[in-house]
């Protein structure tokens, strides 16, 4: 009976310890860390989901996908510089067997883009009609997008797909922006095609009185008032971040509902807000008030209204041990005043001064610092529309 027991308590062991799963060297997996922490710092811009495993042969493999091709090529250069046996398993998106078109234009005034390839995901961002964007996976009727931001995510069938030789004739075409705050495009007898917001990009095809016969991104033909567009690549040269502009631009959301995710007129949130209103000063600026407090020259906040000019980035947040967490943003227009999409429900303004009616002391205690992005160099997370590769 013994004899017995200490036998199967032999096998038990025998099969447990087969079984266990043998672990990715600790420093390879440090190594792996920095490595996707220095290509993509902030979650939603750019992919690299890479796993390591190791097989019972002592390989390791390197498998998941990115969209940054030399964050792969870090990846296998570290495995090799590792000296253990390895099998690489990364797709770098798009993948040609699954995307055969990696570019396309969104087709919707507002396409919503989703976290995850649900209806139900979380709403992370917004694309504008004409936008161009790469395709970089397909599933079950959506596609996983990248924007001219380097944001990522979900959108659903609202996109037309373009090879590389389409982008670069879309790139050619004549097209217009508009400048309007929201629209209709028409057809021929005044009935509506579609609704159109600031920023969308159409084809110009034609004249008809005051109205330019347009091209939607989907096929679909309309006419659109004069008045209310500009020629792209001439808007593109002109678009300035000169202060009173900026200000004057951020002043028609007065009002506009908060839309967590939202970066156009028909809802917004507080880093969508800012973003759009140095779009139209021609400048793509990165997507979320963390990634935006990165970029521009930091200004004095110490007496920020008499730091501060119009047209300052304001960063809201927190601080712990020296590291900021930036939660919030909007932008100085003068006088104390700054204007923001508030998560109270619209986009406000606030004063940073205590005698005034609209001075917000919860605002100042949690303010966090300033970027002046007016005349910045340009770089990642912040571009010239004129200088980005999808627009020409």
């Amino acid at each position: 009976m013994k004899r017995s027991n200490y036998l199967i308590l032999l096998v038990g062991t025998l099969v447990i310890s087969g079984c266990q799963k043998k672990e990715v060297p600790a420093v390879l997996q440090e190594q792996l860390d920095s490595i996707v922490a220095e290509m993509v710092p902030q979650s939603a811009e750019s992919i690299c989901d890479v796993l390591l495993s190791v097989s019972d042969d002592g390989t390791i493999t390197a498998k998941g996908e990115t969209d940054l091709p030399e964050a792969k090529n870090a990846i296998i250069a570290m495995l090799e510089k590792s000296g253990h046996s390895f099998a690489d398993s990364i797709t770098v998106m798009p993948d040609p067997a699954v995307v055969q078109k990696p570019w396309g234009l969104i087709t919707v005034s507002a396409c919503n883009v989703r976290t995850r390839p649900s209806h139900a995901a979380e709403l992370s961002t917004q694309a504008l009609m004409g936008t161009p964007v790469k395709i970089l996976n397909k599933r079950n009727g959506w596609h996983l997008v990248q924007m001219p931001d380097s944001y990522t995510g979900w959108i659903r069938s609202t996109v037309t797909e373009l090879t590389d030789n389409e982008l670069a004739a879309w790139k050619n075409s004549d097209r217009l922006i508009y400048t309007g705050h929201t629209g209709v495009i028409t057809d021929s007898k005044g009935e509506t095609v579609s609704d159109i917001i600031f920023g969308a990009i159409l084809v110009k095809s034609g004249s008809r009185g005051d109205s330019w016969t347009v091209l939607l991104p989907d096929g679909r033909m309309g006419e659109v008032k004069k008045k209310e567009t500009a020629d792209f690549r001439s808007w593109a040269e002109s678009a300035s971040t000169e202060p009173a502009g900026l200000v004057r631009f951020a002043r028609l959301f007065m009002g506009t509902p908060y839309l967590w995710g939202g970066t156009s007129v028909k809802g917004i949130d507080c880093s969508g807000f800012t973003k759009t209103i140095y779009y139209n000063g021609g400048v793509i600026m990165t997507r979320d008030a963390s990634a935006q407090f990165r970029y521009g020259d930091e200004v004095n906040t110490e007496k920020p209204c008499g730091t501060l000019f119009p047209g300052d980035l304001l960063y809201f947040g927190s601080d712990r041990n020296g590291k900021k967490n930036i939660t919030h943003t909007g932008m100085y227009i003068g006088d104390t005043e700054y204007i923001h999409a508030s998560g109270s429900g619209m986009v406000i303004i606030n004063s940073l001064d205590s005698t005034r009616i609209n001075y917000s002391a919860s605002l100042l205690d949690i303010l966090q610092g300033a970027r002046r992005v007016t005349g910045f160099t340009e770089g990642k997370g912040l571009q010239r529309v004129l200088n980005h590769s999808w627009y020409f």
